[in-house]
């Protein structure tokens, strides 16, 4: 096994609008932490495969297909076998489309393809022996942000700090070490679950690659210039990090700056760094990638003729709420369905339309006897919990699940979240994300869809 690694500086200019979160300003003023694409490429002598894990909140499958195809002319490596994630800060440019969080950025995209195409070619003119393990941990970070109301919805958990959720999430901390010939460390791999939702107060429009940052550069100061850490987010959607973990803390306390993103980051990194530390590693190993493309059904919206008729109704009750000084929360998601509508409306008037389904990409990567599962988008994790419990019926322990990998769709839900509240209070991730997205949800049998598919790749993964 030969491998190499690469780590290539992709922070926006300061200025640059960020993207994921809801506010009035959102042009940057600093640089918390600088953004990085890192590499991690491999090499059995007949078969090649990349890892890339970027610090931005996502990007699309497009820019994913013209990224490949600029690897391909630059290294040779086929496009199918390179793998690219994205961590899913909240403190990032528009590294794809989005409404009302944030621009889409195509200058900055633009680049971003020639920056991973880039770091993939300096890795393949790294490559040395090597030898790779992973070992295993579980690290409680994070807490499913999904509870059920009385009434019946499905709200945030922190807006009742009395009402715990109850929803399992994926604790599981996988640590992928790569050492080369004399034992030295190359590369550290993390692969965990949590949404990267830790900035705030005087620290929220700053450039920050949140708690993986912190993480992944905890352990390239102890390990030293030539080691390249790496954070792949697991099936993170329904999560948030635990603000209880900084001294003082509760579920009401207000983030004043970075202290969360630095305790998150600073345990989940020395954590990660104790398993890779004590991790045998192997060299007598074999590389081997298969994907295919699912057909996720779309939700269906409203057509224009629904359009016409509702929106006269909502825009007066809207204008109602506000002209009477209703309180904010009484009336925000309203003015963001008002807004769906206009957008929906310039839309279908530019001879567009929503198709009923979706091409999407689930990918397999195999390195031994370790099974690395890509899939697209904001994973809830009762798919990555499910995915890696078939595959422990096949006998196989060793599984790493990436979400926001080869695109970013939106929300992935699992098929009980479709049904777990009436339409209108399943809970921002099935009644609201999708607009700020400005693309319809995914429909139910996308999840099943997905595992199914992943599981078969990694049957056939262990055959080859």
């Amino acid at each position: 096994m030969r491998v190499g690694v690469a780590k290539v500086d992709i922070t926006p200019a300061v200025g640059t609008e960020l993207c994921g979160h809801f506010r009035s300003n959102l042009k940057s003023t600093g640089v918390h932490s600088n953004l990085y694409a890192r590499v991690l490429l491999l090499d059995d002598g007949e078969n090649k495969a990349a890892l890339v894990a970027c610090d931005l909140l996502g990007v699309t499958s497009t820019l994913v297909a013209s990224t490949r195809e600029r690897i391909t002319e630059l290294t040779g490596i086929e496009g199918r076998n390179v793998m690219i994630s994205c961590t899913h800060t909240h403190s990032g440019p528009g590294s794809m489309p989005c409404r009302v969080i944030g621009r889409s950025d195509e200058t900055y995209q633009n680049q971003l393809e020639k920056k991973i195409a880039g770091a993939v070619y300096l890795a393949s003119k790294n490559m040395k022996e090597a030898s790779i393990g992973l070992g295993m941990g579980s690290e409680d970070l994070a807490a499913s942000r999904r509870v059920k109301w009385p009434d019946g919805s499905i709200r945030f958990d922190w807006l009742d700090p009395n009402v715990p959720p109850e929803e399992p999430i994926d604790k599981d901390l996988a640590v992928l070490t790569v050492r080369d010939i004399d034992g030295k460390t190359r590369a550290v791999i993390i692969n965990f679950a949590c949404h990267p939702v830790t900035m705030g107060g005087e620290a929220f429009n700053l450039i920050s690659s949140d708690f993986p940052g912190v993480a992944t550069s905890l352990i390239e100061k102890v390990k030293g210039d030539k080691t390249v850490a790496m954070f792949f987010n697991g099936a993170y959607a329904d999560t948030h990090p635990r603000k209880d973990l900084v001294p003082g803390y509760n579920y009401y306390s207000q983030i004043k700056g970075d202290e969360l993103t630095t305790t998150l980051g600073t345990i989940l990194g020395a954590a990660a760094l104790k398993i890779s530390e004590t991790t045998p590693t192997h060299s007598n190993l074999t590389v081997q990638e298969c994907s295919e493309i699912i057909r996720a059904p779309l939700e269906k919206v409203p057509s224009e003729e629904e359009i016409e008729e509702i929106m006269p109704r909502e825009r007066q009750k809207l204008e109602g709420l506000m002209r009477a000084g209703a309180p904010r929360h009484k009336w925000r998601w309203l003015k963001q369905k008002v807004g769906w509508y206009e957008y929906l409306l310039e839309f279908y008037k530019s001879g567009k339309k929503w198709g009923t389904y979706e091409d999407l990409e689930v990918q397999v990567i195999r390195i031994g006897d370790i099974y690395v599962v890509g899939l697209p988008g904001e994973i809830f994790s009762q798919i990555g919990l499910e995915i890696k419990a078939r595959a422990r019926e096949l006998g196989v322990n060793k599984v790493l699940v990436f979400a926001l990998t080869n695109g970013n769709p939106g929300y992935i839900p699992a098929e009980r979240d479709y049904t777990i509240a009436p339409i209108g209070k399943r809970g921002y991730e099935l009644e609201g994300a999708y607009m700020l997205y400005g693309r319809p949800l995914v429909g139910p049998g996308t999840a099943t869809l997905m595992i199914k598919t992943a599981v078969k790749l990694i049957k056939r993964s262990e055959r080859d």
